[in-house]
């Protein structure tokens, strides 16, 4: 990967753990005992509306959807909780709690250092992504944020991908997309022409999936890249 020269990488999973749902979950709904149960179904409903959003063209904010989601996961176990209660536990999750990865700011502070320009490219809204900087003390290091909503189109589109690019205005062979969690948006990333890395953190434990193309690189921290990208 002797031709990167710009990094793009993605937020939730990658960049802020989100793992704090299953606990803000048992505290705001006090009824809930397995909030890992419930928060899984939260996030795994809200990817999937993203998805078919973009398939049938009903594009709403991903703030609005991660909303939905959690209405959905808490109806379908049987828990019930005001609009007012949904939407204490969306902020605290995706604003006031938000959980860094520990190799996340020294971690990309190297890649800078070492003359890589590194970008945030999110499903998340333009308010969600400025939480996410902030807490992640990565203001003045990350170039800028790239937001689903500057185009209406969730990963893993191509359209998406490619408007990163755009912005960037780099060739999209020459960008590198690191992504945590699952491949599916390593995966999204290759097929638009970026190369990609998997970000497959240990203490994630996410298996290894094959429906889509190879990573480039598998890595376990973001000091590991800068190490193999060094």
């Amino acid at each position: 990967m002797d031709d990167i020269e710009t990094i793009t990488v993605d937020s939730y999973t990658t960049l802020v753990d989100v793992g704090s749902q299953a606990d803000v979950l048992e505290e705001r709904v006090p009824a809930i005992e397995d909030g890992e149960r419930v928060s899984q179904l939260w996030r795994s409903r809200y990817i999937e509306y993203s998805m078919i959003a973009n398939d049938i063209d009903e594009y709403r904010p991903f703030w609005e959807l991660i909303g939905q989601g959690l209405e959905y996961a808490l109806e379908e176990t049987d828990y019930e909780a005001s609009t007012e209660v949904r939407d204490r536990i969306r902020r605290e999750v995706y604003e006031e709690r938000l959980t860094v990865f520990d190799d996340v700011t020294d971690g990309i502070e190297r890649l800078a250092d070492a003359g890589y320009e590194v970008s945030v490219l999110s499903n998340g809204t333009p308010e969600m992504l400025e939480h996410l900087v902030a807490a992640a003390d990565l203001e003045g290091t990350i170039a800028r944020t790239i937001s689903a909503d500057e185009v209406e189109t969730y990963k893993p589109d191509p359209a998406i991908y490619r408007h990163a690019a755009d912005r960037i205005g780099a060739p999209i062979e020459e960008i590198l997309h690191v992504s945590g969690g699952r491949l599916r948006d390593v995966w999204g990333a290759k097929h638009a022409g970026m190369r990609g890395a998997w970000l497959a953190r240990p203490e994630q434990d996410a298996p290894r999936e094959r429906l889509g193309r190879d990573p480039d690189a598998v890595v376990e921290s973001v000091h590991d890249l800068a190490d193999r990208l060094e």
